[in-house]
């Protein structure tokens, strides 16, 4: 799962969704936070004192997270840039401090920002050229459920298939593909992206990735900010 943009809500919603299919691991890739600072309004940025100029510090996130591989996004670390290390709870800190990525011998799962992405076509964005080791890159950032098998252009770009979405149905990953995973986010998406909230189950063993989505909760709130 991932991008929860502070919303407590839907991430309740898709963890209760995860207990009910008994998962080995619980994976989380970033932007546990919504930093309400802007990327464009980081550049002379004084911290005044008050943490909730900068993001919602609500302990909650922790609670809900705790036993949860976390790695950390973007917004995590404008977070970090902007708010003294003095003043952060120390509850905030595995979050906000988690690694870049969580590698295995299948693959790569990260949240994806310093990928280098490529749009395929208007505002459909994928890090075709990414390095990664095994099958597949799962990652978040880009608010979509998207997934695509990648195949060597020789000494022209890497081809992009971009494979159909289908939420409860397991697709298999073949054993010489290389895929991208998007797996779309908890909080709430622009509608032309996809349902939220969503996660996805990577069956390493065998190498398959499903889709699922929750109910959306009556107390969601709307945040974007990229």
């Amino acid at each position: 799962m991932t991008d929860v943009h502070g919303d407590t809500a839907r991430l309740r919603a898709v963890l209760e969704g995860i207990r009910e299919q008994r998962v080995d691991r619980v994976v989380c890739l970033g932007d546990v936070f919504e930093c309400r600072v802007g990327k464009r309004e980081v550049d002379g940025y004084e911290f005044g004192g008050r943490l909730s100029d900068v993001f919602d510090p609500d302990p909650e996130l922790a609670r809900l997270l705790d036993g949860v591989l976390l790695v950390r996004g973007n917004q995590e670390e404008r977070i970090r840039a902007l708010v003294p290390d003095h003043r952060l709870p120390e509850w905030t800190r595995p979050l906000l401090d988690a690694p870049l990525e969580h590698r295995t011998d299948f693959g790569l799962y990260c949240h994806g920002h310093p990928l280098p992405w490529r749009e395929l076509e208007p505002g459909l964005w994928c890090p075709a050229e990414a390095d990664f080791p095994g099958r597949a890159l799962v990652h978040g950032h880009h608010h979509r459920s998207a997934l695509y098998r990648l195949w060597p252009g020789g000494t022209g770009p890497v081809r992009v298939e971009r494979l159909p979405v289908r939420f409860g149905t397991p697709v298999p990953l073949a054993p010489d593909g290389r895929y991208v995973v998007n797996v779309g986010s908890v909080t709430r998406c622009a509608p032309d992206r996809g349902p939220s909230p969503v996660w996805a189950v990577v069956d390493e063993a065998a190498a398959t990735v499903t889709y699922h989505r929750a109910p959306v909760p009556p107390s969601s709130q709307p945040t974007e900010k990229q």
